[in-house]
């Protein structure tokens, strides 16, 4: 079929009313909710079937049939949605033919306003095609379109001429990403660096970008974490008649946009990050896939002995005091690598410090490596004081070894769950293990009343003491006393109770002889 009788059917169609508004979603990525849908015509003829866009739109367009066809679709889509619920947008494509009239606007006005449907509700989308040419009349009827209260979209961003004195001159609301750039986000490096680009430039200039093409979770996962806010394609639905989109809307609900969206840009995050390079207690840094230092602040180079000026651009073997870092470098090649490592201690001999440093692989969101993160701590004081416990800890055993006391604790049930060190058996054994010990030295009468006795007084929750014999590792029997005292909470409940047994042999045989004394006295008396 040649142009003329295509024509001819179309003349048709759009009288009878075959060409019909499909609504393709448009979503914000991190809600999933509908902010809006593209409008895109469709032609189901009864003679011809499903007829292309491609096919028919140039037709209308070169026969001046394109007005007509537009408005129809605003009409029908308006009045289709005006009781949907939620304040979600219509997008409508015009051609850039369109805005050499400045009577578009008021016709699109009055089409929307006869269904009821609000004119902030609606957004225009424009080709860069539209702006290359430095068209006066063109420039007019996108200004009457914001003035009117749409909302304006640039479209398929990328792929035109428009340049960014002119984007940041004309007042749009949106950029949309074109979808060729979508579909290579995991595959191609430089469709991210477009993209990323892209998105940059939008939160910039404080508009919403929409990312076109979205065919699968992957690249919607991918396009968030870059902050790309909405999103368009075939993951959540082709263009689509009324009803299918209204059960779409009804499923995911109706989300409001921001006035502004959020800045994430790489322009935002420069400075953030920026900042905090400069104000961190901590070290930071980041080498890039060739280990050569990328980001550096004051605090890493202080904690690992490096003049960052000088060591900007240089490969980490290049560094000063190169053999000195050997261990640190083997450390970044293998995290380039893949390899997950544990924080590492790393000590400055010459300056007498010691940093706690994590390594980590960076890698992009499609998965590219750049390279490796630092993050440095200066743990020195730590350390210092790590050692100190230790020669406290050990100056603490050696003389609780000496000393005739022996520390105890239990719970509030009774249990003894610490005994403290003796000289004479192992610094090594565990609490368990020495009051095992002890329970074997004692005499069995002894075992049996001590521990009726510790049972009993515990609801006291008074001061416990006992004295019991017990066999000595040298041989001898001694006279030990033990007594705890409880530590009670805010409520007046014990907590723990501490005791300390004490060697009481000698104040025991000699209260034994001088009650041996008085019992003769007595009975000589």
């Amino acid at each position: 079929m040649d142009e003329q009788q295509l024509l001819g059917h179309l003349r048709n169609a759009i009288a009878a009313g075959e060409i019909w508004p499909a609504l393709q979603p448009q979503v914000d990525l991190q809600t999933r909710q509908i902010t809006g849908f593209e409008v895109l015509a469709r032609w189901s003829s009864p003679t011809l079937g499903s007829v292309s866009p491609m096919r028919f739109i140039p037709v209308a367009e070169q026969a001046g049939l394109l007005d007509g066809l537009i408005l129809h679709l605003v009409r029908q889509a308006c009045a289709q949605v005006r009781t949907w619920p939620g304040d979600f947008h219509l997008a409508f494509n015009l051609a850039p033919t369109q805005f050499l009239d400045l009577g578009i606007v008021d016709h699109v006005s009055a089409a929307a306003a006869a269904s009821g449907f609000a004119l902030q509700r609606l957004c225009i989308e424009i080709t860069e095609s539209s702006l290359f040419h430095s068209n006066s009349t063109a420039q007019r009827a996108i200004a009457l379109f914001k003035q009117a209260g749409m909302r304006l979209a640039l479209d398929d961003f990328g792929t035109g001429h428009s340049s960014l004195t002119r984007l940041q001159a004309l007042p749009f609301d949106e950029i949309k990403i074109d979808a060729s750039f979508v579909r290579g986000l995991e595959t191609d490096p430089n469709s991210l660096k477009i993209v990323t680009a892209v998105l940059g430039l939008g939160q910039s200039l404080g508009v919403h970008v929409v990312a076109e093409g979205i065919e699968n979770e992957r690249q919607a996962a991918i396009l968030a974490r870059m902050g790309c806010e909405l999103g368009q394609g075939y993951l959540w639905g082709a263009p689509q008649a009324a009803p299918q989109a209204q059960q779409v809307l009804a499923r995911q609900g109706s989300f409001s946009r921001r006035d502004r969206p959020l800045d994430t840009s790489p322009f935002q995050r420069f400075h953030q990050l920026e900042s905090l390079y400069q104000a961190a207690p901590v070290g930071l840094g980041f080498l890039d896939a060739q280990l050569r230092v990328v980001s550096a602040n004051a605090r890493i180079g202080e904690m690992l002995g490096l003049d960052v000026a000088q060591a900007m651009g240089r490969t980490a073997d290049q560094l000063q005091g190169g053999r000195r870092h050997a261990d640190f470098i083997a450390l970044l090649r293998r995290v380039l690598q893949g390899e997950p490592l544990a924080p590492v201690e790393y000590r400055r001999r010459d300056a007498g410090t010691t940093s706690l440093i994590a390594l980590q692989q960076v890698r992009s969101v499609s998965g590219q490596v750049l390279g490796v993160s630092v993050f440095a701590i200066d743990i020195s004081e730590r350390v210092a004081a790590e050692r100190t416990l230790q020669d406290t800890i050990e100056h603490y055993r050696q003389v609780i070894a000496l000393a005739p006391n022996v520390a105890w604790a239990a719970g509030p049930d009774g249990s003894i769950d610490y005994m403290g060190q003796t000289w004479e058996w192992s610094p090594m054994s565990t609490s368990a293990e020495r009051h095992a010990r002890w329970r074997e030295r004692m005499d069995p009468a002894d075992q049996l009343r001590v521990r009726a006795e510790w049972l009993a007084h515990l609801p006291s929750k008074q001061p416990f003491e006992t004295v019991f014999g017990i066999l000595w590792p040298d041989g001898t029997h001694k006279w030990v006393r033990s007594r705890a005292r409880p530590q009670f909470d805010a409520q007046g409940e014990v907590t723990r109770w501490y005791g300390l047994i004490t060697d009481i042999t000698v104040e025991h045989e000699l209260r034994q002889r001088v009650q041996a004394l008085e019992a003769q006295l007595a009975r000589s008396g």
